[in-house]
């Protein structure tokens, strides 16, 4: 998918996926803002229509995909301890091989991305939550902080530095308009070109408290189209937005970092659901989830769910034959024989080539 965009960091020694003498989660982190930085001043559409460029050639070529998956069981809890070989994937009858598997228990990256410039006391108890479920996450994550706010900004490259990413969490700045239909694309970008291209599993918690009415867009009473005497866009309210969130979904369909949208503080009328139903569809396009907290008291729970779907999935990597529609579904199933109790397995089925 975005691979090929990617291929200029190896003049910068970006070597740690084909084996390096260095620990790879920190050459990793060591070059991660040369990588956020290129593939902000690129540009979404530029990296696809290079990414189509190198592949429109070879219409034969697999795509590469890494896809999250979990073992759900019950309603609380996951399966972690199956092994590769516990895993049969198909794409339509075809069996699939898998070309990498990480294991919840492998090496992370987990960004933390801010959108919240709502009631300080919503803002503060997800702070509150946020530390505790920092605090108890192993060693093997290495986390990053990013501000949705005004304009897409990295605040802190992953670090496995508890303190340094709290303290920058203490000090956000809650003022502005809301960014998350603004910054949500470019943030699935980036997050799948490491995935991509590294041994490490990768994932974000996206906090917001955004209002469909907050946004520098007007979303309530969109313009018009006066040239076009079928625009009924005021008449019906919610269809200019219900077509961006279209657009979006199937721009977030290309990328495969799971995202978990936490909205600790959702609008209960007509468009703000609307605006939430899309929300939904954003995480799902990349494998994650959208938690609603219903009240302040719900934050930290819903915080704490977030971070245990980011602990439990397994990264499988996938070579997949070229489909002709630029969409394949694929199947995975664990064999009752396998090293795990019955469950029910969540995974985004639908990829797509670019």
């Amino acid at each position: 998918m975005l691979g090929k965009s990617w291929v200029p960091l190896e003049a910068v020694s970006f070597n740690w996926a084909c084996g390096s003498v260095f620990d790879p989660v920190k050459q990793l982190a060591a070059t991660l803002s040369l990588l956020v930085c290129l593939v902000l001043a690129a540009g979404l559409s530029s990296l696809l229509s290079q990414s189509k460029k190198d592949v429109g050639t070879d219409k034969k070529q697999a795509g590469h995909f890494k896809v999250p998956i979990w073992l759900r069981q019950g309603d609380n809890s996951f399966q972690t301890g199956l092994k590769a070989e516990d895993f049969q994937l198909f794409n339509g009858k075809d069996p699939l091989k898998l070309a990498s598997f990480q294991p919840p228990q492998s090496p992370t990256f987990l960004f933390v991305a801010f959108d919240t410039v709502g009631e300080m006391a919503y803002i503060n108890e997800a702070r509150r939550a946020l530390r505790e479920g920092l605090v108890k996450l192993g060693t093997q994550y290495w986390v990053g902080l990013i501000s949705a706010q005004e304009q897409l900004t990295i605040l802190q490259d992953p670090t496995p530095d508890r303190n340094v990413v709290l303290n920058k969490i203490e000090t956000l700045a809650q003022l502005g308009k809301a960014g998350l239909l603004e910054s949500i694309v470019s943030v699935a970008d980036f997050t799948t070109g490491i995935l991509l291209w590294s041994n490490v599993r990768v994932a974000v918690i996206f906090i917001t408290d955004s209002d469909i009415g907050n946004y520098r867009t007007d979303y309530l009473n969109p313009p018009v189209n006066a040239s076009d005497s079928r625009d009924l866009s005021r008449r019906f309210a919610g269809r200019a937005l219900q077509e961006k969130i279209s657009r979006m979904v199937a721009t977030l369909l290309k990328f495969q970092a799971p995202i978990f949208i936490v909205h600790i503080d959702p609008g209960r009328d007509p468009l703000n659901r609307t605006y939430q139903n899309g929300l939904k569809q954003f995480a799902e396009a990349v494998g994650g989830q959208l938690l609603l907290s219903k009240t302040v008291g719900d934050i930290p729970a819903v915080v704490q769910e977030a971070f245990t779907w980011v602990e439990s999935f397994y990264l499988l990597g996938l070579n997949v034959p070229r489909s002709k529609n630029g969409f394949i579904r694929i199947r995975v199933s664990v064999p009752q024989n396998a090293s795990a109790a019955p469950g029910r397995l969540i995974y985004p089925s639908r990829l797509f080539f670019p």
